[in-house]
């Protein structure tokens, strides 16, 4: 009788010790999975707080378009030098690189602010490798680092 005591005691603690083991490896993975969900939610609260608007675009030069683009959205928009530019003519629109200097295209802010805040309005000048054609459709496109983006179509006259 008192070995199966002892054999009992002895299960118990084996199976203590096996619970203590499992729980400790599963709450292990429960805080991986908590901090990536959390990650995730972070950045999709970042993108739905994030809205822009391109208010308005023209050429002032046969070589140059002028555009400018509001912050409508509740969130800053930072690292705006990662911002993506595409322009072209309807349908042929491509990605112009941002500030390259004397390559064309090309594309620079006309006075970047460090942080682009809610309800603030940037303009940005895209230099066009080609004169711009009269009576022609082109279509402008800006992208903000987390993906959110507006585009815009108008002719020049």
């Amino acid at each position: 009788m008192a070995g199966n005591v002892l054999s009992e005691i002895i299960l118990i603690i084996a199976s203590v010790i096996i619970a203590t083991m499992l729980s400790t490896t599963v709450m292990s993975k429960v805080s991986v999975f908590e901090s990536a969900f959390t990650e995730s939610t972070e950045v999709q609260k970042e993108i739905t707080l994030t809205k822009i608007k391109i208010i308005y675009a023209t050429n002032s030069t046969n070589a140059k378009v002028n555009t400018w683009i509001k912050n409508i959205g509740v969130n800053p928009v930072s690292q705006l030098d990662l911002v993506d530019v595409y322009f072209g003519k309807l349908g042929t629109a491509q990605r112009i690189p941002y500030n390259t200097g004397v390559l064309l295209p090309t594309w620079n802010y006309s006075s970047m602010p460090s942080v682009w805040q809610a309800k603030g309005t940037v303009q940005i000048n895209v230099y066009d490798n080609a004169n711009l054609q009269k009576n022609a459709t082109y279509s402008i496109k800006v992208t903000t680092p987390n993906g959110v983006s507006d585009d815009h179509i108008f002719s020049i006259s």
